[in-house]
């Protein structure tokens, strides 16, 4: 009964309190126009100044058009004419840049990884812009040398995956392994060393390519792969060349 009077006597202490603390109303709102400063506005105008001709540069560039596709070129698999002109595009450019720097090296095969391919080709005039659109990471273009044991297991890992950008070579995909491969027209040499070239994702390791870290050695180039699309795409434009829908069997399922 006394701790019971003892509670009742706190509950009714505490209630006491609250009730004396102050209640604030709100008797007035002020208000107040802040102005910017005219140097501010001199300043913004300023940048702006210095920004619209790059601006204007960089849209104008974007519109630059650097190939025409006969057809609407669009990622499929086991093999498609996007994928097959993106790996065939990669494997030449590789070749090029290790021959102007004097690298000792010949790449023998491609991969442009499928995931990294983000849209399509329209028909027609390609511009600049559309590049940027299909390969928007800053991705270099990097070459792997590889043992053919080394260089099967990727196959076998394609092979898993049902197809994707390669090449170079020739598989064909039987029980989710690579089988009957040949590269460069040969058939793979398990006791030879093979040189990739790729980019810089894929070579780390990316979409769990674990082959492709246990490399034998590595070699950047500084180049991206996007700028190297645009610039093989000019070269074709140049010599008016067309992009085409080239399937050639290079990877099939049984």
């Amino acid at each position: 009964m006394v701790r019971s009077f003892s509670y009742l006597l706190l509950i009714t202490y505490l209630l006491l309190i609250l009730s004396c603390k102050p209640v604030y109303v709100s008797k007035r709102v002020d208000s107040e126009n802040i102005s910017v400063k005219k140097d501010t506005l001199v300043l913004d105008s300023q940048l702006v100044q210095l920004y619209l001709p790059y601006k204007e540069i960089l849209e104008k560039d974007m519109h630059r058009v650097i190939s025409y596709a006969e057809v609407e070129l669009v990622k499929n698999k086991p093999e498609s004419g996007l994928t097959n002109i993106l790996a065939d595009l990669l494997l030449e450019e590789g070749e090029k840049y290790a021959n102007e720097q004097n690298l000792n090296i010949k790449p023998e095969v491609s991969y442009f990884n499928y995931g990294g391919i983000r849209t399509f080709l329209p028909q027609g005039e390609i511009r600049v812009g559309k590049i940027f659109e299909l390969m928007p990471f800053e991705n270099e273009m990097v070459f792997i040398q590889l043992s053919g044991n080394q260089l099967q297991q990727f196959f076998d890992y394609v092979a898993s995956k049902g197809g994707d950008s390669v090449g170079g070579a020739k598989f064909v995909i039987s029980s989710g392994k690579a089988k009957k491969v040949f590269v460069g027209g040969k058939k793979l040499n398990t006791d030879k060393m093979y040189w990739l070239v790729t980019n810089d994702y894929s070579a780390n390791g990316g979409d769990n390519l674990k082959v492709f870290t246990e490399r034998q050695e590595l070699i950047g180039s500084s180049k991206k792969i996007r700028d190297v699309i645009i610039s093989n795409f000019e070269e074709r434009h140049k010599n008016e060349l067309v992009l085409t829908e080239k399937l050639d069997g290079r990877i099939t399922s049984e």
